[in-house]
């Protein structure tokens, strides 16, 4: 088994974060809602799998090792657990002070806001209107909840804890992984028909993703999608490919839903029931998650051959999940601070919005990978290694 990332991998990531930018400030750029969401929506049925493709890449990973399943899931929370705690904190007390900054808010109300706000995101949206807890909080309760950032990191840690107990049995034959496939599918139609599609956590998707990360696993056995291929025909074979399984998607999210609905078209595989597919919404999800990946992985194979596009997109991809966790700031930031509503807001705004967020995000990357070579070859200088201390004695 290849346990070699390939290039197109990191490349296909940082496409997806700027999509996952791009849509959160073109939703940010209407001054009325309803006319991004018509616009956002036809958008999303030609980028159905958007998110899939990071929890597709998170099991396609996946290599047999002796670590137990304990400290599989240890090492899962470690790499999630660390990066949430220092964006989360890091983010409520920048808009917090940019709230009271620029909105001249009250000191006591933005503090009750924030922590309003902490509680209802850790308990997760539906979870706290079960319960009745408050929705209040203006700015700062908005950006920390509304961008949905939470339930993404929820849905890969708790989907995680199954896929390490299930991935090694579902390894070892096709017709296993096909029986635990069809049955998380079914699962999942069950919970949208008697169930409910607004839960806690959103578990009601975490059938569809789980069984997209144990497919992924799968197809890593074979290399599936980092098969060599080489010439001018190798060339026109990945950009068909790349072709057709885009107009496939395109294709059935038109038919299938006639609001090309963000759902149903799985960028977001939650509220997995909808009467215009009959409740395969989860089918829906699921296939459209894998066809996605493989467009955008083959079409990121091409790219790799184009030295600056390769070098740029891959560091935004090995980046990707700065860029995630820390986007809601420098959303906030411009909005408040850089445009301050005084321009026209509407199509046009947005892909400036959207270059002005991703040059801070990259501006910041950049600083801090600046400042931690800094630390790194300070440390090295005061610390000598053993050899230079054994020459000096």
């Amino acid at each position: 088994m290849n346990k070699i990332r390939s290039n197109a991998q990191d490349i296909a990531k940082g496409m997806m974060i700027i999509a996952v930018v791009f849509f959160h400030c073109y939703i940010e750029t209407f001054e009325n809602h309803g006319d991004s969401i018509k616009d956002f929506n036809i958008l999303v049925a030609c980028f159905p799998f958007i998110l899939s493709t990071f929890f597709f890449y998170a099991g396609y990973n996946y290599t047999p090792n002796e670590r137990t399943y304990k400290q599989n899931i240890a090492r899962r929370a470690k790499q999630l657990l660390i990066p949430f705690v220092v964006a989360f904190v890091v983010s409520t007390i920048l808009i917090s002070c940019m709230e009271l900054a620029f909105h001249y808010a009250d000191p006591g109300a933005t503090l009750h806001a924030l922590g309003n706000s902490v509680l209802y995101g850790l308990m997760s949206e539906p979870l706290a209107l079960m319960i009745g807890f408050p929705q209040q909080g203006g700015i700062v309760f908005e950006l920390i909840l509304a961008l949905c950032l939470l339930w993404f990191l929820y849905a890969l840690f708790f989907c995680s804890l199954a896929f390490y107990a299930l991935v090694k049995f579902t390894n070892k034959r096709l017709s296993t992984l096909i029986s635990v496939v069809v049955a998380l599918l079914i699962g999942a139609f069950c919970i949208g028909q008697f169930v409910g599609t607004y839960l806690p956590y959103q578990v009601e998707a975490y059938p569809v993703i789980l069984a997209i990360m144990l497919v992924a696993a799968y197809l890593r056995k074979s290399n599936f999608l980092d098969r060599p291929v080489n010439g001018k025909k190798g060339v026109a074979f990945l950009a068909i490919n790349a072709l057709l399984a885009e107009g496939l998607i395109i294709g059935a999210s038109f038919v299938l839903n006639g609001r090309f609905g963000t759902t149903t078209a799985g960028s977001m595989p939650s509220g997995l029931y909808d009467p215009a597919i009959g409740g395969f919404d989860a089918f829906v999800t699921f296939v459209f998650g894998l066809l996605g990946v493989y467009a955008v992985h083959t079409l990121c194979r091409l790219l790799a051959r184009i030295p600056v596009v390769n070098t740029c997109l891959q560091w935004l991809g090995k980046r990707s999940a700065i860029f995630y966790l820390f986007h809601p700031i420098f959303l906030e930031l411009s909005a408040i601070v850089i445009f301050q509503k005084k321009i026209p807001w509407g199509r046009g705004q947005a892909f400036f919005y959207v270059a002005v967020v991703m040059a801070l995000l990259t501006g910041t990357c950049l600083l801090v990978e600046f400042l931690r070579k800094k630390i790194r070859s300070k440390k090295a200088i005061e610390t000598p290694s053993e050899e230079t201390v054994s020459d000096g004695q």
